[in-house]
């Protein structure tokens, strides 16, 4: 039976989600518990990467097991077993040919940043700018991200590797909490740093140091020298992945 899967973890001390040979990640730590409850080999497959220092509410992956297990029997196992900073937050049985990735529509990714003093309880949770943006401003040139648009100069990945870099931004929504700045970024795809770039040259702009049409040339641009500008990994969440059989 295929089973679907959320957690949420601190990625302060991971090498990322993605298995990688001699570093310390969150499909390994998760992967290896469900290999030794089955005593042979598990594979999951998440909806995607998160990188090093990279935080997550909903990750998803899913599993196959032939062990009698129902969604709560899954959780409670999998959480006695687990580290502090993850946690399964559900798991439920779906259908044969749902895949984590394959199978979403879209993502949505938060980034947080502290404007207020530098708060050394919450350095590896938000961004540390400590000083006053220009929220208007910011919004202004945000406007300008939405849509369907080439990324290509707002992302890591290689034209070889990835030849379409057209994603849809369907929304950038910059909120004030208090110090804190949250950026909602929802679309149907991320390419790599895409989110991390997009974010660190709106900072940019709200520290005066860019202007809006500036923004603007670098997205039509589409060269990978056009900016170097990324925020760092600790303000990023993945917060939600959408399929089309969940509300």
């Amino acid at each position: 039976m295929r089973f679907r899967g959320i957690v949420s973890y601190n990625g302060t001390k991971y090498a990322g989600w993605q298995i990688q040979p001699s570093f310390h990640t969150v499909q390994h730590v998760i992967q290896k518990i469900l290999s030794t409850m089955h005593q042979r080999s598990i594979v999951i497959y998440g909806s995607g990467r998160t990188d090093a220092g990279v935080h997550a509410i909903g990750q998803v992956f899913h599993f196959d097991s032939d062990m009698n297990l129902d969604g709560e029997g899954w959780m409670r196992a999998l959480n006695a077993q687990l580290p502090n900073d993850i946690r399964i937050r559900n798991v439920e049985a779906t259908t044969p040919d749902f895949h984590a990735r394959y199978s979403a529509i879209g993502k949505r990714y938060d980034y947080l940043v502290n404007t207020g003093l530098y708060d050394p309880f919450r350095y590896t949770l938000v961004h540390q700018v400590n000083q006053p943006l220009d929220l208007p401003l910011m919004r202004e040139a945000a406007s300008l991200l939405v849509g369907t648009h080439d990324f290509t100069s707002f992302c890591a990945n290689t034209i070889e590797e990835t030849p379409n870099q057209i994603r849809e931004l369907r929304r950038l929504e910059i909120v004030e909490e208090g110090e804190t700045i949250r950026f909602i970024l929802e679309g149907d795809g991320f390419l790599r740093y895409m989110v991390r770039m997009l974010v660190g040259n709106l900072l940019e702009v709200g520290l005066h140091k860019m202007n809006v049409e500036s923004l603007k040339d670098i997205l039509n641009a589409k060269d990978k020298l056009a900016t170097s500008k990324i925020a760092p990994p600790c303000g990023l969440y993945l917060v939600r992945v959408y399929y089309r059989d969940l509300p």
